[in-house]
């Protein structure tokens, strides 16, 4: 009955570690083979407890059992799981030295699930610090070039843009008005302000000086249809590299803006990212 319970004990916690690394390494493991794995590192390791070349070897086992479908994600998990079965290990350690009670049954499975909460609190943070790195790749500075000014601008390439002038087929880019308002003519500014989204569209408020810049783009999100204005610019130079020509669109608010960017570039921008990157390689 004994080995029995330890090797359950065994297998639910090696089950948390295996599943955190399947997480945290997008393995795409299935949880049958998780659990399979599990069982056989908590079997091996109660048949030797005191063997460290067994050990080593479940070890071994139990990993590649669990992410061996190539040689590459075997040993790219290998770090992992170790990461994870030290932190568990040090975990219950400071459990076991810290509560003074009767080692149950009941304080197994507290332990257990203890390393659970932990491992799963240890994985968002983790998968959170990876996004916030990836999403570091797509925020990039520029300049922006548009009726004589020339306007600096941290900028994020939004992969879910893909708004374009509906004439010209020209990519659409958003802009936070706040981030270039000093910059523009005071009567755009102004006629652009008074522009009401849900009424019929007409550029006639705005100054002729601009309209030959202006287009009428129509909006589609989840609160309905709407028009906004789109504007032609110049030039713009992201990473010094220049953007094709497009319009942009000026927005009242700016704090869904990812990564503190003042603008949301359309998806076509990341060819300027390949191109940025074949130049660094030269």
């Amino acid at each position: 009955m004994y080995g029995e319970l330890m090797i359950g004990v065994n297998m639910l916690f090696n089950y948390a570690i295996l599943s955190f690394t399947n997480k945290v390494g997008n393995h795409q493991t299935s949880r049958r083979r998780l659990w399979s794995a599990s069982f056989i590192g908590a079997f091996f390791v109660t048949l030797f407890p005191y063997s460290m070349l067994a050990i080593i070897l479940t070890f071994l086992g139990m990993t590649y059992i669990a992410f061996g479908q190539t040689f590459g994600s075997w040993k790219s998990s290998v770090l992992a799981v170790l990461i994870a079965s030290f932190f568990a290990g040090g975990l219950l350690t400071l459990v076991y030295t810290n509560i003074s009670t009767v080692k149950t049954n009941t304080l197994l499975l507290f332990a257990i699930g203890l390393t659970y909460l932990s491992l799963y609190v240890v994985k968002i943070k983790w998968l959170d610090t990876r996004t916030k790195t990836r999403l570091i790749h797509y925020t990039l500075d520029s300049e922006l070039k548009m009726w004589g000014r020339s306007i600096p601008l941290k900028v994020f390439i939004d992969t879910g843009n893909h708004c374009v002038e509906p004439i010209s087929g020209a990519p659409v880019h958003f802009i936070a008005l706040q981030a270039v308002k000093e910059q523009l003519p005071i009567d755009f500014v102004t006629a652009l302000e008074k522009w009401k989204p849900d009424s019929s569209p007409d550029l006639s408020d705005f100054p002729t000086l601009f309209q030959r810049d202006l287009r009428l783009i129509r909006l589609q999100t989840v609160q309905g249809a709407s028009w906004t204005v789109g504007i032609k610019y110049e030039s713009w130079l992201v990473a010094e590299q220049p953007l094709p020509a497009g319009y942009i669109v000026l927005t009242k608010e700016q704090r869904h803006y990812p990564q503190g960017a003042s603008a949301i570039l359309q998806v076509s921008a990341m060819e300027v990212m390949k191109e940025e990157r074949r130049t660094d390689t030269c």
